[in-house]
């Protein structure tokens, strides 16, 4: 009898820590994919005005808080990114999912710029030799011109 009540509590246990359980994110929340996008925007948002590159002046003509663009830009509203960053921050395995998303996301875009920027070394690499090469075959078209 009480291998059988270990048995059964051990099966429960082992249920109740399963992580099959599948959550389903209430209408007025934004999607896991819809708040990773938004939270991309608003961390560079926030790295551009620690950085103070962020235009100011957006500010002082009557913009109360650059977010506003985001949400724009994202057809939120503050009520909406509010409800939802509090509910995944009540349910830390779907954050935990969201920024994934979000790393994934800005890697993919600093691999970007990083290629930009290799691509526009090479360019600046590749001006600096043909000026070179062209003034090494105009000196040996005039030692030419001259020995004859």
């Amino acid at each position: 009898m009480i291998q059988k009540a270990t048995l059964i509590f051990t099966c429960l246990l082992l249920l109740a820590c399963s992580d099959n359980k599948k959550v389903n994110i209430p209408s007025n929340i934004l999607s896991k994919q819809k708040m990773a996008e938004v939270l991309i925007d608003v961390h560079l948002l926030e790295a551009a005005m620690s950085l103070n590159t962020y235009n100011t002046d957006i500010i002082k003509a009557g913009n109360p808080t650059p977010l506003f663009d985001i949400f724009t830009k994202h057809k939120i509203t503050k009520k909406q990114y509010n409800e939802s960053f509090n509910y995944y921050a009540q349910h830390p395995d779907l954050l935990k999912d969201v920024y994934q998303l979000v790393l994934e996301n800005l890697s993919k875009m600093q691999a970007q710029v990083m290629n930009k920027k290799e691509e526009k070394k090479i360019m600046i690499d590749t001006v600096k030799i043909v000026p070179h090469s062209i003034n090494k075959k105009i000196k040996r078209i005039k030692k030419k011109s001259k020995v004859k």
